[in-house]
């Protein structure tokens, strides 16, 4: 009976070693489909991107400069205005007889002070032909230095009131679009107190947060892409500073540039920053091509129809194609789709 058992188990390798040798030699007679791709010359980019937002540098809050009422307002949110165009009217009244006043005065001030220059006239005269002493001219002289003095304050002060009348006009002092309406007809406003907010998209500022780990290759003047989703197109510009401090919550550093010149971009929303740090033309193959092994990274060459394993040292890796630093040459024939599935010399069918 023990014999018959040793004679049972002996007969059950054989089979199930043959059947073995069988599998292994039906997967190196099988054929895999596989599609294929020459290596090709590829402009790698060592680049990094990311989201940062849009600042307005010219956004100002137009304000009172003196104290009174809305009289009249001529723009609204979203009025597109000219440097130079008329924003409101206050109401000038009290600033209109504060300007009459003051330049009646000065008129008072000047006929009498011509009437001391007449007065001084006919007294020279008289001390001339000795009709009356020197000494007589010092007062008339005193009256015409206090006259001439107290027409400079007067003349001060009608300055001041004409300067305070002309801001009852309140003009656009740069061009844009109004941003938003602050105060409305009626309103009485002290110095200071808004009234519109302008918007001007000539000259804004990207600010691109980068890990800090970039902070190193990073430097003023480097070139950056940026792309805005409202536009939809890419400008190129430099890079104008560097914040000396990280971004306290992110650890980042604040990449900053200047966009000039371009209406179409809006202050408030977000930018792609891209800095390419150095480009390269080097030898490609698609991301999908290279298989990791327990040699490392390999690629299967095609020849004969037969795949090739082969070792490769890869760099960049943009768009799908990764850069081959070593291992393969100019338009070699590589797997590409099913790649995955290959072994050295395994047969290989190429399909579309």
């Amino acid at each position: 009976m023990f014999n018959k058992i040793i004679i049972i188990y002996f007969l059950s390798f054989i089979f199930l070693s043959c059947s073995q040798e069988e599998v292994t030699e039906k997967k190196k007679q099988r054929t895999i489909n596989i599609t294929t791709t020459p290596v090709q010359i590829f402009n790698f980019k060592d680049q990094e991107s990311a989201i940062g937002t849009i600042e307005g540098l010219m956004d100002p809050t137009i304000r009172s400069e003196i104290a009174s009422s809305i009289k009249k307002i001529y723009t609204q949110a979203g009025s597109t205005l000219k440097k130079g165009d008329l924003i409101a009217q206050l109401d000038d009244l009290d600033y209109r007889y504060q300007l009459e006043l003051a330049e009646a005065e000065l008129s008072q001030l000047k006929i009498r002070l011509s009437g001391q220059n007449k007065t001084y006239q006919r007294n020279s005269e008289l001390v001339n032909e000795n009709f009356i002493s020197p000494n007589a001219l010092d007062e008339i002289i005193n009256q015409k230095n206090e006259t001439e003095e107290l027409i400079k304050i007067s003349e001060a002060r009608a300055k001041i009131a004409k300067y305070r009348l002309s801001k009852t006009k309140i003009y656009s002092p740069i061009q844009g679009k109004v941003e938003k309406q602050i105060a409305s007809i009626g309103d009485f406003l002290k110095i200071g107190d808004p009234i519109v907010q302008i918007m001007n998209n000539d000259r804004l500022r990207a600010h691109v947060p980068f890990p800090e780990k970039f902070a190193i290759k990073l430097k003023p003047g480097l070139p950056i892409e940026l792309k805005s989703p409202i536009v939809g197109e890419k400008i190129i510009v430099k890079i104008a500073e560097l914040k000396p401090q990280l971004i306290a919550d992110s650890l980042a550093i604040d990449v900053i540039a200047d966009i000039v010149n371009q209406p179409n971009w809006q202050a408030g929303g977000s930018v792609r920053g891209t800095v390419v740090f150095k480009e390269v033309n080097n030898l490609s193959v698609p991301e999908i091509s290279i298989i990791l092994r327990p040699v490392g990274q390999v690629v299967y060459v095609i020849k004969n129809d037969k795949a090739f394993e082969r070792v490769v040292h890869t760099g960049i890796t943009q768009n799908g194609i990764t850069e081959i630093t070593s291992g393969l040459e100019l338009n070699e024939i590589v797997a590409v789709d099913g790649a995955a599935y290959l072994t050295d010399e395994a047969k290989i069918n190429v399909t579309n």
